[in-house]
């Protein structure tokens, strides 16, 4: 008996480092896909033709703007004067989502990149932009 409980452990043991050793290899291979887009995004934040019906609320831009990525987690700060910022993240196919609550509703941006081109857009309860943004650095 005690060759079978023995036998038994052994197995169990290398299972727990199976188990270990396979954690560890997907845990770095998420951090990997997170950092794929690390960089710093910048271009202009156009004010788009389908904007609603309050309109004259906008500003009317183009506005420079810089889209910062670190460590998968984004920033985004579409109104320097207010400080308006969205954050959010990048999953591994380059999909971009941020939100900021507001007062008034809140704040969305959703994009995509495809190589060091970010393309997306913001929008609230009045105001809807497009970016076209380019990395510019890591």
């Amino acid at each position: 008996m005690k060759t079978n409980s023995y036998t038994a452990q052994k197995i169990w043991a290398y299972g727990v480092i199976i188990i270990c050793t396979t954690s560890i290899i997907n845990i770095s291979s998420a951090m990997a896909q997170t950092t794929t887009y690390d960089g710093i995004y910048a271009g202009l934040q156009t004010l788009s033709e389908n904007a609603p019906d309050n309109y004259s609320k906008c500003l009317h831009g183009p506005f420079k703007r810089k889209l910062i990525i670190n460590n998968g987690t984004v920033k985004y700060t579409y109104n320097p004067t207010y400080q308006g910022q969205v954050t959010g993240s990048v999953d591994a196919d380059g999909d971009v989502t941020a939100d900021e609550s507001t007062s008034n509703g809140g704040i969305k941006l959703s994009g995509k990149i495809q190589g060091d081109d970010f393309t997306g857009e913001i929008w609230g309860s009045f105001c809807t932009y497009s970016l076209q943004l380019k990395r510019a650095g890591r």
